[in-house]
């Protein structure tokens, strides 16, 4: 009689689980919300749709470049942020504040040191500077054309705090990356570099090709 009573129990509270389980899915909603350049695919509250709560993918042209799991629009557990190719560049655990993984390099070199990155996927950063920039025509008349580097300076905590050109290649083509690189979203974060475990100031390097078809 007692263990007919004990998975009565059991069962009821099973019961309790599923029941659980179910409202919170009928909470949640998958929506595709279209970003510009990017679509993520991510479920939502259904009562308002500008929160995430729940697994988050980002495409861009159809390839995976952000993979992550949002509560309260607040990235928690680990992200993978992925480069044009689809190659994995690093893996981050928001929950620990750690970068876990990084293309090229091992965990015992993580702990030693680490570059400045961008809280997100690399193509991000790129291509807005891509996508707002126009080919200045006096450059097109004179047929310039090369690299331009943008340095961004990036403080202990992941702040930008200035920025310019490292990598020159014409005045005419290089105040045209500065004016652009002045409206780049303040709320840009990025992970700050680090030196035997302690945040660092450092840079964050954007380069560009300027090409005349």
């Amino acid at each position: 009689m007692k263990q007919t009573g004990w998975l009565y129990m059991c069962f009821c509270i099973s019961l309790m689980a599923l029941a659980s389980t179910v409202v919170s899915a009928q909470d949640r909603e998958l929506v595709t919300k279209e970003r510009g350049l990017f679509k993520e695919v991510c479920w939502v509250d259904v009562n308002d749709t500008a929160i995430r709560n729940g697994q988050s993918t980002t495409y861009y042209k159809g390839k995976v470049i952000e993979q992550g799991r949002y509560l309260k629009n607040t990235r928690v557990g680990r992200w993978r942020f992925y480069n044009l190719e689809s190659i994995l560049d690093y893996e981050y655990d928001f929950d620990r504040n750690e970068l876990v993984m990084m293309s090229g390099q091992d965990r015992h070199e993580l702990k030693l040191k680490t570059p400045c990155l961008f809280m997100g996927s690399p193509l991000i950063p790129y291509l807005f500077l891509v996508n707002n920039l126009s080919y200045p025509r006096s450059a097109v008349k004179e047929s310039i054309e090369g690299k331009v580097v943008l340095a961004l300076r990036v403080d202990e905590t992941g702040q930008v705090i200035g920025f310019y050109i490292a990598e020159r290649l014409h005045p005419i083509i290089d105040r045209a990356v500065v004016e652009v690189a002045k409206t780049m979203p303040d709320k840009w974060r990025f992970i700050a570099a680090t030196n035997m475990g302690h945040p660092v100031a450092s840079e964050y390097h954007i380069a560009i090709e300027f090409q005349l078809e």
